[in-house]
């Protein structure tokens, strides 16, 4: 019987949950007005930061810890992560009843609050169950659970916005709540096990140990977080919640045509970098990152002038032309991505010399670098002064990064392959376009389409030359 590698179901799963992404924006960029989505990602940015905040790293202790002390670490997880949240909510609840904050036109209830802290609570009790259900091994389980729960919370949150349209945001949180409970209960029925509904009050020792191992990667984990998503509040401060759909759209398709391929190229080179290092054999672990790192950045300048060429389209499939950046300011934002994929081949690093602490220090900085400049910018030139900001805070995070990762990991750059790239993606950008903007017309999709084959036959050819090159020079190395 042929026997299926486990990764094969992380491969899957990855590449269905950004389709399913793709599929609510689509649907609620199509019911909604810009406005009204706007509302909506003011919110998610809070809720993703109070689920962060108040799992304290509870996910990745129970991954950590449960070898040692098997079903124990998922208890006392869920524990502490349940507390914390009540906790959390509780301080929002306090500042709510004494400040009633509002940005723009979104108007903050009591309703609302109660909505927005049952979606946190549910959210993080599925967070620990997928931390489990992966430690336990359960490969298949694991991986189905995770394009379910995405399944569920898409047809949540479109059916809570339809049927609460009185105010969709609150539907949205309705929704959300609504697909992690049944998501939760169902894995449970499954199961036919008690334990995920068990929780154990934690030892001293155990607190101590979550606190130091989650706490850190909860921070840097906060920061990248906060890096693109703080400026909403200053958009809508300054602006109003269209632009902060705008934005978040924006933001969402450049993300998305980067993260494609960096993860899968982490997820290729994180056990081989890691075994080797261990083993004392940092030689091949630098070239191991250097050939990843090689290959990202030729594809990614590529794809830098393949998205710029066809920015109606990418925005077509994901929202609608009512969401379109101003002009220049999605350029600016497949650039600062592009960066933050170098980074993160750069930044591992950190996790080699088990260092994030310095890592946490350059993001604090990067974020305070965007903030400040938004603050300045987005008033006196709108959204192209916020794209700007992120622009500037992800400079400052990857060249600080990169001088420290070139000098610990000795980074070879094959810079003749990136300017052959170079010179194809300014093609892309330069060439005049068929039916510039007009996608109805079918010139401007035989375009697409010819600039994508194209695109694609070099990217092929010139990372086989470059493989080639690269193991040539790696033997002669080795020989020398």
């Amino acid at each position: 019987m042929l026997k299926i590698p486990a990764s094969i179901y992380y491969y899957i799963s990855f590449a269905l949950m950004p389709l399913l992404g793709l599929l609510q924006t689509k649907v609620l960029t199509t019911i909604l007005l810009p406005s009204t989505f706007g509302e909506i990602q003011i919110v998610l940015p809070v809720l993703a930061w109070t689920i962060l905040i108040g799992g304290l790293g509870t996910p990745q202790y129970i991954i950590r810890f449960y070898c040692r002390d098997g079903i124990v670490a998922y208890k006392e997880g869920f524990f502490i992560s349940v507390a914390t949240i009540f906790l959390v909510g509780m301080i929002i609840g306090t500042i709510f009843i004494f400040f009633k904050p509002t940005f723009g036109e979104l108007k903050i209830s009591y309703r609302m609050l109660l909505l927005f802290l049952l979606a946190a609570l549910t959210e993080q009790v599925v967070a620990l169950l997928k931390a489990l259900l992966r430690v336990m091994e359960r490969h298949i389980l694991y991986n189905s659970v995770a394009i379910v729960a995405k399944a569920l919370l898409v047809a949540g949150v479109i059916m809570g916005v339809i049927w609460w349209s009185e105010s969709p945001t609150e539907g949205y949180l309705f929704g959300t709540a609504v697909a992690s409970a049944i998501l939760f209960f169902g894995v449970f029925l499954f199961l036919r096990t008690k334990d995920i509904f068990k929780a154990q009050i934690p030892s001293t020792k155990s607190i101590s140990q979550i606190v130091s191992y989650g706490f850190p990667i909860v921070c840097i984990m906060l920061m990248g977080d906060l890096l693109p998503n703080l400026n909403r509040y200053v958009i809508v401060g300054a602006l109003d919640t269209g632009a902060v759909a705008k934005y978040a759209v924006g933001c969402m398709i450049a993300a998305l045509c980067f993260q494609t391929l960096y993860e899968p190229l982490n997820t290729i080179l994180h056990p081989p970098a890691f075994r080797a290092w261990e083993e004392n054999n940092k030689v091949q672990t630098r070239q191991i990152i250097s050939r990843y790192l090689n290959m990202y950045i030729i594809v990614g300048i590529i794809v830098c002038g393949l998205s710029i060429r066809f920015e109606d389209i990418l925005l077509s499939v994901v929202a609608n032309a009512n969401y379109r950046l101003p002009a220049g300011c999605f350029s600016i934002l497949i650039i600062s991505n592009f960066l933050l994929g170098i980074y993160r081949f750069t930044s591992i690093h950190y996790y080699l010399e088990r260092n994030t602490f310095e890592l946490g220090l350059f993001f604090f900085l990067s974020i305070i670098v965007t903030f400040t400049a938004v603050v300045f910018l987005t008033g006196r030139i709108g959204l192209l002064g916020t794209v700007s900001s992120v622009l500037c805070g992800v400079t400052v995070l990857f060249v600080a990064v990169w001088f420290r990762a070139k000098k610990n990991l000795r980074i070879k750059l094959m810079l003749g392959y990136h300017v052959i790239a170079l010179v194809i993606s300014l093609g892309l950008v330069l060439v005049p376009t068929l039916s510039a903007w007009n996608i109805y017309s079918s010139q401007r999709w035989l375009d697409a389409i010819s600039s994508f084959v194209i695109s694609a036959g070099s990217t092929f050819i010139l990372l086989n030359v470059f493989n080639k090159y690269f193991k040539y020079v790696t033997a002669k190395y080795k020989e020398g």
